[in-house]
């Protein structure tokens, strides 16, 4: 006989390689690969609606790098990252610096 001949009705997740439960039925992914790909495709969708709508794309004020907001990043979102967030901080900072010495 061969190795196999056990695992004949085993099936394994596509996605993480898990076994899955034996029975009938499609199901040829595990639930957190299943949940994963549910949140990836609501992305999507949510992307996909607001660039179509024209109203979700916002621009970093200090690099110019584009996003949707709601989807990306947070809704009420200003910069893009920390590093500009904290750059635009240091430049609004600048001239009340210079004003105190």
């Amino acid at each position: 006989m061969s190795e196999d001949a056990g695992r004949a009705g085993e099936r394994i997740c596509r996605g993480c390689g898990e076994r899955l439960r034996p029975g009938p039925g499609p199901g040829r992914s595990s639930s957190v690969c299943r949940s994963s790909q549910w949140r990836r495709e609501r992305r999507l969708r949510q992307r996909l609606a607001a660039v179509r709508d024209g109203t979700g794309e916002v621009e970093c004020p200090e690099c110019g790098a584009r996003w949707v907001a709601g989807v990306d990043r947070r809704s009420d979102a200003v910069f893009c990252s920390p590093r500009c967030k904290v750059r635009g901080w240091r430049r609004r900072a600048e001239p009340f610096g210079e004003r105190s010495q």
